[in-house]
């Protein structure tokens, strides 16, 4: 008996919620903001999926400021000696918005230009240690 009141009392609730949906739908807006109903008006009678929805962190407009090569910035704008930034952590190119599937090309691009500067700079003091190792052999 519980659960068929239980039963009876979902089954009202959704009828309750599709008719809600189906007046804000015709009234161009609800009480949230929403003004896209593009699957209006519902029906209980028809074959209805749920799923379990949960809040997730995808991706936020703003982040870390960086220049151009990668370099994090500072509050003042100054460079952050041996801090770099790529991907979804930076913020600045988009703005407060930007198109589906941006992030992964925003990725790639700056993680090609950090990687790229961090191989050269690493290169460089690879070359520099060799040099002060042959100097350091051949001095008497």
């Amino acid at each position: 008996a519980a659960a068929a009141a239980a039963s009876t009392a979902v089954e009202a609730t959704l009828n309750a919620t599709l008719e809600e949906y189906a007046a804000a739908a015709a009234a161009g807006g609800d009480a949230f903001g929403k003004t896209v109903f593009p699957h209006a008006p519902l029906l209980a009678s028809a074959e209805l999926w749920a799923g379990r929805i949960v809040p997730v962190l995808h991706y936020t407009m703003g982040g870390i400021t960086f220049a151009a090569d990668g370099a994090v910035l500072s509050a003042a704008g100054e460079r952050i000696g041996g801090l770099h930034a790529a991907g979804e952590v930076t913020g600045g190119v988009h703005g407060n918005n930007r198109l589906g599937g941006n992030s992964l090309l925003e990725c790639t691009v700056f993680g090609s230009i950090v990687g790229n500067k961090l191989a050269a700079k690493a290169a460089e003091a690879r070359r520099a240690r060799d040099a002060a190792s042959t100097a350091a052999a051949s001095a008497p």
